[in-house]
């Protein structure tokens, strides 16, 4: 029967057929699958090691010395850093020690179990909270300064400010005087911190911001005309600029720099970046990368 083919030959020429479409479209595949892994082994690297490499702790610009030591020391979980005015020293703390490491050489592990801050003094030396009392550390053996649990600890041009859960701030010189008190809103989670030189001072706990003339705790006047998110401080002592938080519908928030000794403000342009530490010493800013203190850009 001429103009059809039999169900036998036809089911053979179909079944022939397939396969070699089957070849056809078998014979790219391991390139493609080899193609995908590469392109794909290409994104892992461009998205996750190389930007770790340029902000490793220890390939840091500036502390990146002082980072490898201190990894070295302390490989745990890292809870907390400070680093000296002048950028030569460094600490890390965890959940029983402390470990120091100076630029010029030498390190140190502290055993200290529970503690809450650090910071270092203008003579370099480590202050610490544990155990509800203020601590200092002075090479040989670890002097208590007072009977007081700070959660955060700064230093200023006349000793260290140290501010409890309760709200209390203290201000306490070298030797462990008072020589100054303030109260603010409880709040654990409250950002103290110095600006240049160590000259004045701010809190900011929750959306509450108070200036303070550092080594008194004597209040300033300077009042933001928004509700403040975010501290940065300039090179200027009496100088800072604030963020205001965001609007409601979204628009990213305002900012201003105040200028302390006049109590007067004027808009600027809103950083890009979470706020940084600047060193009392030195116009540094830094910020924490994996536990550890990192460069960070300027304001």
């Amino acid at each position: 029967m001429s103009g059809r083919e039999s169900p036998v030959s036809g089911g053979k020429a179909a079944r022939a057929s397939a396969k070699e479409a089957r070849a056809r479209r078998a014979g790219p595949w391991p390139l493609t699958v080899a193609t995908a892994a590469g392109l794909g082994l290409l994104v892992y690297v461009a998205s996750t090691s190389l930007p770790y490499l340029i902000s490793a702790p220890i390939s840091d610009p500036s502390f990146g010395h002082l980072n490898h030591c201190l990894s070295r020391l302390m490989d745990g979980p890292r809870l907390g850093w400070a680093v000296s005015p002048d950028g030569s020293r460094a600490a890390v703390y965890g959940a029983q020690s402390v470990a120091i490491c100076a630029r010029q050489g030498g390190s140190r592990v502290l055993a200290r179990a529970g503690v809450r801050a650090i910071t270092f003094d203008g003579e370099n030396r480590l202050w610490w909270s544990q155990a509800k009392a203020l601590w200092r550390d002075d090479g040989a053996a670890a002097k208590r300064v007072g009977d007081f649990s700070p959660v955060a600890l700064v230093s200023h041009a006349s000793g260290v400010l140290a501010l409890d859960a309760e709200g209390q701030l203290v201000s306490v010189s070298p030797e462990g005087a008072v020589l100054g008190q303030a109260a603010v809103p409880p709040d654990t989670d409250a950002r103290l911190s110095v600006g240049a030189e160590g000259a004045y001072a701010a809190v900011l706990a929750g959306d509450a911001l108070q200036f303070y003339e550092a080594r008194t705790l004597a209040p300033l006047p300077t009042v933001v005309p928004c509700v403040v998110d975010s501290l940065w401080w300039l090179d200027s002592p009496e100088r800072a600029l604030v963020g205001c938080a965001q609007h409601p519908r979204g628009e990213a928030g305002q900012a201003f720099e105040v200028d302390l000794g006049t109590a007067r403000y004027e808009p600027v342009e809103r950083p890009a970046g979470a706020p940084a530490r600047r060193l009392l010493g030195q116009p540094l800013y830094v910020h924490g990368c994996d536990g550890f203190p990192c460069t960070a850009p300027a304001p």
